[in-house]
């Protein structure tokens, strides 16, 4: 029986042994626009950080969506891995400004209307939040710049 375990002890260390030396054939799948100098890349993650700050304390925001974004659901919208959040980054700077009125979908459920913003953002705070927002929970939804925000200031 010893025989036998250590048998399989040592053919299960081969396997695994085997498929980690064995070359990647995966093709490369990224863009060249893809590719971020190393400004961009601290610039993102200075506001991924500030952006996490101001959710997580001045914004707010976690009291309702909760710091695993999961939201407080029927009252309170996810935003982790939310379809209507990533739909439309314009329409998430405007609600992170100006809350939003009317009822949603997110992920096929309904939630009322009446979010409110309690503390008034800056244009950078809210290119902040929204960037942590839109990168945070499993999302992939890309980054907003200054410009995009200001854009959609009232």
């Amino acid at each position: 029986m010893k025989k036998l375990f250590v048998s399989l002890i040592a053919l299960s260390f081969v396997i695994a042994l085997a498929f980690s030396l064995a070359p990647n054939t995966k093709a490369s799948t990224y863009h060249p626009s893809e590719v971020f100098s190393m400004q961009e890349v601290q610039d993102l993650n200075s506001s991924y950080s500030k952006g996490k700050a101001i959710f997580e304390g001045k914004g707010t925001c976690s009291v309702c969506h909760q710091l695993n974004g999961a939201g407080l659901p029927p009252a309170f919208p996810p935003l982790a891995k939310a379809d209507y959040l990533l739909a439309d980054k314009n329409r998430a700077i405007r609600q992170t400004m100006y809350g939003s009125k009317e009822p949603i979908t997110v992920n096929g459920q309904t939630y009322p209307g009446g979010v409110m913003t309690i503390t008034n953002l800056s244009d950078e705070e809210v290119k902040d939040v929204v960037n942590y927002i839109l990168n945070s929970w499993g999302n992939d939804g890309g980054t907003v710049t200054l410009e995009e925000v200001k854009a959609q200031r009232k």
